[in-house]
């Protein structure tokens, strides 16, 4: 998922944040027992990957609507309206006529998916999709043995970004190249674990592709102004 700038713009502002469908979401624990899917039919988001490992969205990762995703991510990361509804409404181009997508669906590249990710190698590189364990183990390097931080992401970001050109994609279009530093800070702002990511809720999501419970089990709200915070003290260490 991501969100642009005209969305986040939205967000900030209070338009947009409310939803006009509300499902419930089953939130009882035994339903919610972790278990891998298929990688034949994921996508390259490892957040919506593991809510459907473990059951929050369907399991299979197929025919999914976006009041589902919504919900989800209020009652499940506990979003905030605004940023809830602005990330949903960035999978609407994924949708088919009957209004549902599939997780394979967002491996369609410059749609959700892009270039210079963390974990999964460019489009060029003939898959985007599939999690890159070297990629992984370079991005815990980057924190030099500590947690992972705004400062260590952008050093992940800079390095990510070279990587990128070195292998011959081209530069991220201006709407993604921001998509991009949302997507850098997303965990940390999801997590809410003081501004820093250790090493165990790290290898938990993005190698399992699983929600920790430390973040399921954390009532405090998520919100695109914290979201939009992160990146912006992104872009300044990238820079500085």
């Amino acid at each position: 998922m991501h969100l642009g700038v005209i969305g986040v713009i939205r967000g900030l502002l209070g338009f947009g944040s409310k939803s006009k469908i509300c499902q419930g979401v089953n939130t009882k624990q035994d339903d919610h027992v972790y278990i891998r899917g298929n990688i034949a039919d994921r996508g390259p988001c490892p957040a919506l990957n593991a809510l459907s490992n473990q059951g929050y969205l369907p399991r299979d990762g197929k025919n999914i609507t976006l009041p589902e995703v919504e919900a989800v991510l209020k009652s499940a990361l506990h979003f905030n309206g605004p940023l809830a509804s602005n990330l949903t409404r960035s999978l609407r181009p994924l949708l088919r006529k009957d209004g549902t997508f599939d997780l394979f669906d967002m491996r369609k590249h410059d749609v959700i998916e892009h270039d210079a990710s963390i974990t999964r190698f460019d489009f060029r590189q003939g898959d985007n999709y599939t999690f890159q364990p070297a990629l992984f183990e370079a991005f815990l390097a980057d924190a030099d043995g500590g947690p992972v931080t705004i400062k260590t992401l952008a050093k992940t970001y800079n390095r990510r970004k070279k990587e990128s050109r070195a292998a011959g994609s081209p530069r991220l279009p201006l709407s993604l190249w921001f998509v991009n530093l949302l997507q850098t800070v997303s965990l940390l702002n999801t997590a809410q674990t003081g501004n820093a990511l250790q090493k165990d809720l790290l290898v938990e999501f993005y190698t399992e592709e699983r929600i920790p419970d430390v973040i399921l089990q954390n009532q405090k709200t998520r919100t695109l102004f914290g979201l939009v915070t992160k990146a912006l003290s992104l872009l300044f260490h990238t820079i500085f």
